[in-house]
């Protein structure tokens, strides 16, 4: 469906006007005369945007966007407030007051709609983290952007390293408590390590001069710095790159001269989403690393492990070695000592177990007191050695429990099966058959004593 935009302003041919073009950029758009039908509106339509004017004379501007900034349902669509007076108290009242940008009228309509184009690409985003079924996705949207106290890392990139100080001075001047950087545009392109990347990039107009707008592409296109916001500082009269600096993924123009407290709004506004994106990208991380890992020990759980698995099985792999290692009489440990008894044992056995490994083996918990270690490329005789040391490993030395003075010895048995047979991709049935094999590898070791390694009868699959 097209952006539905809402059009106040009490003007019957500013409203019809405003309705023409964006019908003509293909918007659905909605109009309202005053401010209080446009909250009305607002709140049972729910538009993407809103194009509100300042001055209205039942409701102005201001005080219908800190209405729809109050109310929970309105308060999270975008504002552009516009005014013929474009003084410095309209622009920061608006600012102020939660708009998300401020034009002055006439309203230049390449930039208007690059702005619009800009807001609703950030209302498209947002949206599909609201949509998404696993409500922990969510949790960063629920909380208002003024609990965030950003102390942010700004860089500005200049055309000469010798022009950093000027802008500097002007940036220090602006948000005293930020951190910052200076780069060139090629320092800024060769970064590649993420601890290094700001969180916003300012470009000076030195640097647009050098680099043009394409520069804003390339950071957008690198991934290391995709997820850094961008701004950019240019004169009043250069609109028409102001709008393609919005299309290519400004976050936001900062008009020359600098006005101090307009500028320290804006640039908060483009960290707040900067900081509530990051937020979202982190949990996103965590819900897969949830659907990946094992909780307690911290090993891949056993789906994850099979489908990695499946992944480390190539056609040149001429060997692969499953080992299925379980530990012995693990029942009475918690039935003896508790739950929080076992569970320390298994985190620790995951540590011990962790120690020999390659950095291609794929170690899981794969069941209760069960784990599964895949080791591609490895014959027999490394797979024997490789068990003898992990059981080694489990039983040599006991195990302290935490907050206790107990020492707990355990020992592990292992089953051990080779695919060597080459010429029969591993994989499917053959897989199974390999698991099959550790299985009742791992069963006779058991019934023959346990805290013993065997190994499957047939090694080759064929």
């Amino acid at each position: 469906m097209a952006g539905r935009i809402l059009i106040v302003d009490d003007l019957s041919l500013n409203r019809t006007v405003l309705r023409g073009k964006l019908m003509s950029a293909c918007y659905h758009a909605i109009t309202a005369s005053g401010g209080r039908a446009a909250l009305e509106l607002a709140r049972n339509e729910k538009p993407d945007l809103v194009l509100l004017d300042y001055h209205m004379p039942d409701m102005d501007g201001l005080a219908v966007c800190q209405a729809l900034r109050a109310d929970p349902v309105t308060r999270d669509i975008p504002v552009i407030l516009f005014s013929a007076t474009a003084d410095h108290a309209h622009r920061l009242g608006a600012l102020a007051a939660g708009a998300d940008d401020f034009l002055a009228k006439p309203l230049d309509e390449a930039y208007l709609l690059g702005r619009i184009r800009s807001l609703l690409r950030s209302v498209a985003h947002r949206d599909e983290w609201r949509r998404h079924p696993n409500t922990a996705l969510q949790a960063g949207l629920a909380d208002p952007a003024g609990l965030f106290a950003p102390q942010p890392h700004l860089a500005l990139l200049t055309g000469q390293p010798n022009t950093f100080a000027v802008w500097r001075s002007t940036v220090s001047a602006i948000w005293p408590e930020a951190r910052l950087t200076a780069a060139t545009v090629p320092d800024a392109l060769r970064l590649d390590a993420q601890s290094q990347v700001p969180d916003l990039f300012i470009l000076s107009p030195d640097a647009l001069e050098h680099a043009g707008l394409h520069v804003i592409a390339e950071l957008r296109s690198r991934a290391a710095t995709r997820h850094a916001e961008i701004c950019l500082i240019l004169p009043p009269s250069d609109r028409a790159n102001g709008a393609m600096a919005l299309d290519l993924g400004a976050a936001d123009v900062l008009t020359l001269p600098l006005d101090r407290a307009e500028t320290r709004l804006r640039l908060e506004k483009v960290i707040a989403h900067k900081q509530l994106a990051d937020a979202q990208r982190r949990t996103l991380e965590r819900q897969l690393g949830l659907a990946a890992f094992d909780p307690l020990t911290g090993l891949h759980n056993r789906n994850h492990a099979l489908m990695q698995l499946d992944r480390a099985i190539t056609p040149d792999s001429d060997s692969f070695a499953l080992l299925l290692i379980d530990l012995d009489h693990f029942k009475e440990i918690n039935d003896r000592h508790g739950h929080n008894a076992g569970d320390d044992i298994l985190q620790q056995v995951a540590r011990r177990m962790q120690q020999d490994l390659r950095k291609s083996d794929i170690l899981c918990r794969y069941g209760g007191e069960e784990f599964l270690l895949a080791m591609p490329n490895t014959d027999l005789a490394t797979a024997r050695e490789v068990a003898e040391r992990l059981r080694a490993r489990i039983g040599d030395a006991p195990f302290q429990l935490r907050n206790s003075d107990l020492r707990l010895r355990v020992t592990a048995s292992i089953g051990v099966s080779v695919h060597r047979a080459p010429e029969h991709p591993l994989a499917g049935e053959m897989l199974n058959q390999l698991l099959e094999g550790s299985d009742r590898a791992l069963l006779r070791a058991k019934h023959s004593g346990r805290n013993k390694v065997v190994t499957a009868r047939a090694t080759a699959v064929a």
